[in-house]
């Protein structure tokens, strides 16, 4: 019976853990962006993709907005790009890092950490990336897995 109250109260641990971590808030550290792309740079997102998609389309006019990001209808970037800060600007070395020209520092680089990628697919539709899977939303608004 001991058994069971345990792993009852560690899987309400677990649960407890998930609603929380999935539901904090996102902190956008830097927007750097050019004609083509936009990279956003956040120190988290929500853990399953279909939450990260949610956060996207909940936030993306007010980020637009915000950052002066211009759409895609308003010929916006091709590509919007949402990449882990994690431990900060660092200089380039010898590691493959993302470098940032409009920053006049050597330390302008962070680790690619890309956890979300937003596109256009060739029909219009808004195409979201991650590293094994892709979703694109409809014209009526419905979410479909893409087979990669």
């Amino acid at each position: 019976m001991k058994k069971i109250i345990y792993l009852f109260l560690i899987i309400i641990a677990f649960t407890a853990f998930y609603l929380w971590r999935d539901n904090a808030s996102v902190n956008i550290i830097a927007i750097h962006q050019n004609k083509y792309t936009a990279e956003i740079l956040v120190d988290r997102l929500p853990l399953t993709e279909m939450s990260r998609i949610d956060w996207w389309v909940g936030n993306r006019k007010a980020i637009e907005g915000k950052y002066r990001i211009a759409s895609f209808k308003n010929g916006g970037p091709d590509y919007i790009t949402i990449y882990k800060f994690g431990d900060g600007y660092k200089k380039e070395g010898k590691k493959d890092r993302l470098c940032f020209d409009d920053m006049d520092t050597e330390t302008n680089c962070i680790d690619k950490d890309i956890l979300m990628t937003i596109s256009r697919t060739r029909e219009g539709l808004e195409r979201f990336t991650f590293s094994d899977s892709s979703y694109v939303i409809s014209g009526d608004g419905v979410i479909k897995s893409e087979l990669k």
